[in-house]
């Protein structure tokens, strides 16, 4: 799609490579990015000061090439990118209102997405098999209210692209370019999501991944989001980062709780006794943006999962009747029953028994 005078600045700005502080202080130079380009030689001191002489010649070589902004351009169609720069009207008002806001947002899939109601759930690679199932079902269930934003870490990020991926109401945030993958083995989860809703990430598409890079994107993670779930983390992990961002941007956070001694949920146990809000209910989450989960036909079960309620719902139950009727096996029994909690559906009265609350 063709790109305003002010956008091609921004994108032009946005090529050099220069880091956050860098690169904010140039456009600060002037009123916006399309006057910097227009007026370089009038800006050309204080830009010669933040760049270093040597970026400021490049810069200033490559506005005196007809060449080099088609080239740019070119370069990103062929790469199927959609560049939303800061000055774009699909850019999402959330970001603007951060301390760092990205320049530009290099986009793969639907950019129209951004528009939309956001919700972010986040996890580490070391994730609990049922926590997994847990965050697909969250995702799943959260996904018909908002957009879900996460990573493309293994683990806890796959888990909520995998229950939102369907229906493309998805959002992965990435911290490299897309020339890269990272990890590798969710390339296919990558090509799905590129397909179905959005990939997004801040960094020109050779800039490989880095430590370093993915805190700074957790900002945008958490700045894109109305709330954050934590759904498993380490006391140092990054979502520990994604959760505090969100924190500071006064938004609402959710965290799972994890029983002592369980390393992949201290992170979680450490921002409940901060700030997070725990959360062993959806409708914890749904309550606290006005929507309703309750209503039973609002809600999707698995076959496991309407075969356990459906017993439930006959009388308060004990496991081990739902495990002689149903055929389950003691170890798949949990994660179902948490997720029938979750979803407002039942209650534990203790003593291994279950109760219907609807």
């Amino acid at each position: 799609m063709p790109y305003t005078k002010e956008e091609k600045a921004e994108i032009w700005l946005d090529s050099f490579r220069f880091d956050y502080a860098k690169k904010a202080q140039i456009y600060k130079t002037a009123p916006d990015a399309y006057s910097l380009v227009e007026h370089f030689e009038k800006y050309r001191p204080k830009i010669a000061a933040a760049a270093g002489e040597d970026s400021c010649r490049k810069m200033e070589e490559s506005l005196r090439s007809a060449d080099y902004m088609h080239a740019l351009l070119q370069t990103y169609t062929q790469k199927r990118i959609r560049c939303v720069c800061f000055s774009s009207e699909l850019y999402p008002e959330e970001l603007r209102q951060l301390p760092d806001p990205p320049l530009v947002l290099y986009c793969r899939g639907n950019a129209e997405l951004l528009r939309e109601r956001k919700f972010a759930i986040v996890g580490s690679r070391r994730t609990q098999p049922q926590i997994l199932r847990l965050s697909v079902e969250c995702s799943r269930a959260l996904r018909a209210h908002f957009v879900i934003v996460t990573g493309l870490a293994d683990g806890g990020d796959s888990a909520a692209a995998a229950g939102a991926l369907e229906s493309g109401k998805l959002i992965s945030v990435l911290a490299y370019g897309f020339d890269h993958v990272y990890p590798e083995c969710n390339r296919g989860l990558l090509e799905k999501i590129e397909e179905k809703g959005l990939a997004v990430t801040e960094y020109l598409p050779c800039e490989a991944p880095r430590g370093y890079l993915f805190p700074a994107r957790n900002r945008i993670i958490a700045g894109l989001a109305e709330g954050v779930l934590v759904v498993s983390g380490g006391e140092k992990s990054g979502t520990r980062i994604t959760a505090d961002h969100a924190y500071s941007y006064g938004k609402d956070v959710f965290a799972f709780p994890y029983a002592p001694g369980v390393e992949s949920g201290a992170g979680c146990n450490a921002i409940i006794k901060e700030y997070a809000k725990l959360t062993d209910n959806l409708v914890d989450i749904a309550s606290a943006f006005g929507i309703n989960l309750t209503a039973t036909e609002e809600i999707e079960l698995t076959q496991a999962e309407l075969a356990v309620y459906n017993i439930i719902k006959e009388g308060e139950t004990h496991v081990a009747r739902i495990l002689e009727l149903t055929g389950l096996k003691a170890h798949e029994l949990p994660a179902i029953l948490t997720l029938l909690e979750m979803k407002n559906l039942i209650v534990s009265c203790g003593g291994n028994r279950y109760a219907a609350i609807k």
